[in-house]
């Protein structure tokens, strides 16, 4: 089953507090605006899923209130600035979720309430965390053409940050799917994994490797895609294969088909179509992603310490216990 919580990992907890709406009565106090009891629960509720799909504890209620608090402070300091997020925007956003998760609106719809939250909320929740983006990134535009090149070249120097600039070894792969039923004989098991082998020494010595897997690869749409699995790294791999499987993949050149591996519920033979290796970005290669990395690294420094004065400066008054 799906879980809509990782389409918003980065944001969650961002449910915005009111103004002067008062919902179940008021939580806490922020200035001239509020936090009601609703909206807290909500909130605390939010974050005892995410703890739990995690395997954490329960929650701090201090914890989620700051959060609360400071998603307060951000929107109105972004109305203060006029820094707006549009209903269309967000609409783009929630469509493009539920286009890459494959759902139709219905399935949509009924994940959200399988995932107790609304349609509503959602859209609150990426409001939030664009407006805090937009926010950080008015704070730091006034920097972009201070960055000197000696800056740029000391981050690019620095063997601690190569890894920032590495595009790691890619290896594209095709695909003879074998599967292996669960409930079969050890005498039934012992012919599927013959037959595995002999489709693999087929394909290893010459034969077309398209022809065997249209001919014997039960991968439910090898018409569509060819049997094409698309490009990878290690990394990515690695969420699906044991790490020996992983190395005997990278260790095969462009045209070399790999000895068959059992990945869950049958076999798998790869071939592989293309394959890049590690590449380390020049300086100048590097320029631009560096600049922004460091924009960045500094935009949050500078929200925090934003963030850290107006909790100094603005009066805030608990009405529910925080324990």
């Amino acid at each position: 089953m799906k879980k809509l919580i990782i389409l918003f990992l980065f944001i969650f907890l961002t449910l915005t507090p009111g103004y002067a709406e008062i919902v179940n009565g008021i939580a806490c106090k922020v200035g001239d605006s509020i936090i009601t009891i609703n909206e807290f629960e909500t909130a605390y509720e939010s974050e005892k899923v995410r703890a739990g799909f995690f395997g954490e504890g329960v929650p701090d209620k201090s914890s989620v209130m700051d959060l609360l608090i400071d998603n307060l402070l951000v929107k109105m300091e972004t109305e203060k600035k006029g820094i707006v997020v549009t209903e269309e925007e967000l609409n783009e956003i929630i469509d493009n979720i539920r286009k890459q998760n494959k759902f139709s609106i219905e399935e949509f719809q009924r994940e959200l309430k399988r995932e107790n939250i609304t349609l509503n909320e959602l859209k609150e929740n990426y409001k939030n965390d664009i407006l805090k983006m937009r926010l950080i990134s008015q704070m730091v535009s006034q920097r972009i053409n201070n960055i000197s090149n000696e800056e740029i070249k000391r981050f690019y120097e620095d063997p601690a940050n190569k890894k920032l600039f590495t595009i790691p070894a890619i290896v594209g792969i095709s695909q003879i799917y074998i599967p292996v039923p669960s409930d079969l004989s050890y005498k039934e098991a012992k012919d599927i994994k013959t037959h595995t082998m002999e489709i693999y020494e087929q394909a290893s010595g010459g034969a077309d490797f398209q022809e065997l897997l249209m001919m014997y690869s039960r991968a439910p749409n090898k018409e569509e895609s060819g049997g094409t699995l698309g490009s990878f790294t290690r990394e990515q791999l690695l969420s699906t294969m044991k790490p020996q499987d992983v190395d005997l993949i990278f260790s095969l050149q462009k045209g070399d088909v790999a000895t068959p591996i059992m990945i869950r519920d049958g076999y798998y033979i790869f071939k592989i179509d293309d394959r890049k290796e590690e590449k380390l970005l020049s300086f100048e290669e590097a320029y631009e992603n560096i600049k922004s990395y460091l924009l960045k690294e500094e935009g949050e420094e500078i929200f925090e310490e934003w963030l850290f004065k107006r909790r100094q400066i603005i009066t805030v008054h608990y009405m529910i216990p925080m324990e």
